[in-house]
């Protein structure tokens, strides 16, 4: 038996770095499996409120190296305007295993056509993920 503080890997704190990551246009979980609608997106029509929702789904690995479960989605838009950052954060279950997922609702205005670009960040992982959107 071991005395003194355990580490944060022995605690069970761990992080996780995202391996993959897309856009669709719904997720859940069905029997602890991911379960995508929709496939993934490449493109979107928007209404004239230029209201966006969807799901951002990530893959992630666990990394006891550095516990980082924040998942940073910068949203560049196809014009000169600043971008927009949100966060989320990865839920245990998704940091903790060897291999896993978690998926965010995302809500936002894009307000003028074109690429906009998601740009996906969490521990030492990074995705672009490119979307076409009309309206």
């Amino acid at each position: 038996m071991l005395n003194g503080p355990r580490s944060e890997a022995e605690q069970g704190s761990f992080g996780g770095v995202i391996t993959g990551a897309f856009l669709a246009e719904a997720a859940s979980v069905v029997d602890n499996k991911l379960s995508v609608a929709g496939g993934v997106l490449s493109g979107f029509g928007l209404g004239p409120d230029r209201q966006a929702k969807f799901v951002l789904v990530v893959l992630t690995q666990n990394e006891t190296d550095s516990p980082v479960r924040r998942v940073e989605v910068e949203i560049v838009p196809p014009t000169d305007d600043d971008p927009l950052v949100i966060e989320y954060e990865l839920p245990e279950a998704a940091a903790s295993g060897e291999i896993g997922f978690a998926f965010f609702n995302v809500e936002v205005r894009l307000p003028s056509n074109g690429r906009w670009v998601f740009v996906v960040t969490c521990g030492a992982g990074v995705f672009s993920l490119p979307l076409q959107v009309s309206g």
